[in-house]
């Protein structure tokens, strides 16, 4: 390792190179004419394209958020009285309106007779970070909020199956079904934009499973909207109740039946209709196999479901809020 002396000569390049690379804005503030000298990136990060001809300890103030100013200013002060290290995150509005954080570092300097007279320091912008930081969070959440709402999805199934099922079989093979679709759904919502997060997606991909009906399902989707996360799932669960009675009981236990499904947007909400025609005739008096509960379990939170057990076939109308 070479001896640090042989930079020396140096030193005043390694220094900016340093200090351009990391796009550092440096200052130097004049505490008796309030004045401060500073890099070219430090006028920058304030969102100035040129160097401001005259930039003072009040011009720093002004960029920042007026919440954070009273605590900035008395952080500077106690640095100044107590001659000591001073440093803080903030955020400020740049001078070209956009609202970012900044990091700022700074030591007073001291005159022979030990007066602080001037303070130098760093800035740097940290926007992106934080940006991160509160995307992480929000993503934490939503993921606290999402496990919670799938655990208690699965608690109901479990309970709404075991009620059903006749053997042992049936059962698993019902709750392996539900929760297949609790599977798939969320492969949809993670795997894609939530511009992708819409019904005839959500309900393509249920079908996946049943190929050999796909052609027997028809969708006419109008002005198609997206829809949130949990409702997306919720309708995941309906769209799979749904289709798994029009097989054994419906439209599509035979070969001459039809499910026609319509989507349509109204304002903050979207309008579904399922609608089963060709199968044998319901009996209305028994909602056995129609998951009617688990139907409106699943959506209750982010709409409203009607099931209509028709003689022709059943009609189930969802109105769901949407992005």
């Amino acid at each position: 390792m070479p001896d640090i002396q042989a930079f020396e000569s140096r030193s005043a390049e390694h220094l900016r190179l340093v200090i351009e690379t990391s796009k550092i804005g440096i200052w130097e503030l004049d505490l008796e004419t309030g004045r401060a000298v500073r890099n070219q990136t430090h006028d920058r990060i304030f969102g100035y394209s040129e160097p401001v001809p005259d930039w003072t300890y009040d011009t720093f103030l002004d960029h920042m958020d007026e919440a954070d100013r009273g605590r900035v200013d008395e952080l500077q002060k106690t640095a100044i009285g107590n001659g000591t290290e001073w440093g803080f995150e903030s955020r400020i509005r740049t001078a070209d309106g956009r609202d970012r954080w900044i990091s700022v570092a700074g030591r007073p300097l001291e005159d022979e007779s030990g007066h602080t007279v001037k303070l130098i320091g760093h800035v740097i912008d940290i926007t992106d970070t934080k940006r991160n930081e509160a995307r992480l969070q929000l993503i934490t959440e939503e993921l606290n909020h999402r496990v919670r709402n799938i655990l208690s999805m699965i608690k109901s199934m479990i309970a709404l199956t075991a009620r059903r099922a006749t053997d042992i079989p049936s059962f698993s093979s019902s709750l392996e079904g539900r929760i297949g679709a609790l599977a798939r759904s969320h492969s949809l919502l993670v795997g894609h934009e939530v511009a992708d997060m819409k019904p005839s997606a959500i309900l393509e991909t249920e079908l996946l499973a049943f190929q050999e009906l796909q052609d027997r399902v028809s969708i006419d989707a109008q002005d198609e909207p997206s829809l949130t996360p949990s409702g997306s799932q919720g309708l995941a669960l309906v769209f799979h109740e749904l289709i798994t009675n029009a097989i054994k009981y419906g439209a599509l236990s035979n070969d001459a039946g039809q499910v026609a499904v319509e989507i349509v947007r109204h304002g903050r909400s979207a309008s579904i209709v399922w609608t089963e025609r060709g199968g044998p005739p319901v009996d209305a008096g028994n909602d056995k196999g129609f998951g009617s509960v688990l139907i409106e379990k699943a959506l209750s939170s982010h709409g409203s479901v009607e099931l209509d057990l028709l003689r022709d076939g059943v009609v189930c109308r969802i109105e769901l809020e949407v992005l």
